[in-house]
């Protein structure tokens, strides 16, 4: 959209006269950008407009200030695509450490519930709290 837009600017600025057709039909006088219809009885004048040197000059000068101004967006824009593609990968890294460790969490929620399952009578009751206390633990950071 911006190249579109700057190349139109470019070829506006580009032609130094442009043509303006006077069509006279009868009563009736149309001004055009384009030469008279065929079936237009009547007379066709071309006037032409020369653009004064100076409107060139302040539009090449609008031209480099456009460029300027198209360049540091440009930067901006890549500078914050950058910082969006970094704090992205920091998100994921943090989603990727946080799995980890609820997954060696659980792993030792299973690992203490099957010890308490096979405990002795004398260090069931032990068992059953560190199996109980690792679940707590693992729901809280885990969810």
């Amino acid at each position: 959209m911006p190249s579109t837009l700057l190349l139109l600017v470019l070829l506006s600025f580009a032609t130094p006269a442009w043509s303006i057709y006077k069509c006279v039909s009868g009563d009736r006088t149309v001004y055009s950008d384009a030469p008279c219809q065929n079936g237009a009885a009547g007379s066709m004048k071309e006037i032409v407009v020369a653009t004064p040197a100076t409107d060139s000059a302040s539009a090449q000068k609008q031209l480099q200030q456009d460029k300027q101004t198209l360049q540091r967006l440009q930067q901006r824009r890549h500078k914050a695509d950058a910082q969006e593609e970094r704090q992205q990968a920091q998100r994921y890294k943090v989603a990727e450490a946080k799995k980890k460790k609820c997954a060696e969490s659980a792993q030792r929620v299973k690992w203490a519930n099957e010890d308490a399952a096979s405990a002795q009578p004398k260090t069931a009751e032990r068992s059953k709290q560190k199996a109980r206390r690792a679940t707590e633990k693992h729901q809280l950071a885990c969810g």
